[in-house]
């Protein structure tokens, strides 16, 4: 097998990291429309006592097993945003565009940037409308 490619569909999938010597060092937290590539030594240690490799699932085998697909083959599709179904990580995009629109001189031109900011990141910039318990944290 040469080496795969996969991108996460779902923001907190984890992959497992190990050293050469085959150690277990802390894993790898990927983000919506992130691509990861599995050489043949990490495909062969992600397989099961029964020689089954959680990287073999179906989108329906995902979403029996999760309640949701987490990864799909290849490269993420281009439509997909990076870390779009990431509150915390909306919220930081969306503070640093309203801080940049605001740095803008012309009030007119300002105010179509802030417009823009809020069209966009709008219900991330207002946690607090959706309840406490959907604050992201910085």
């Amino acid at each position: 097998m040469t080496d795969r490619i996969f991108h996460c569909r779902a923001t907190g999938l984890t992959l497992a990291q190990f050293s050469e010597a085959g150690d277990a060092r802390a894993g790898k937290v990927l983000s919506r429309g992130e691509n990861f590539t599995v050489t043949e030594a990490e495909y062969e240690l992600s397989k099961d006592r029964l020689g089954r490799s959680w990287l073999d699932m179906t989108p329906d085998e995902q979403v029996k097993r999760w309640g949701m697909q987490k990864f799909g083959t290849g490269p993420a599709p281009s439509d997909m945003a990076f870390g779009s179904d990431d509150e915390g990580y909306q919220y930081r995009q969306g503070t640093r565009a309203r801080e940049e629109a605001q740095l803008i001189s012309h009030p007119k031109e300002r105010a179509a940037a802030l417009a823009e900011v809020e069209r966009k990141y709008g219900s991330a910039l207002h946690p607090v409308a959706q309840g406490p318990q959907h604050i992201p944290g910085r």
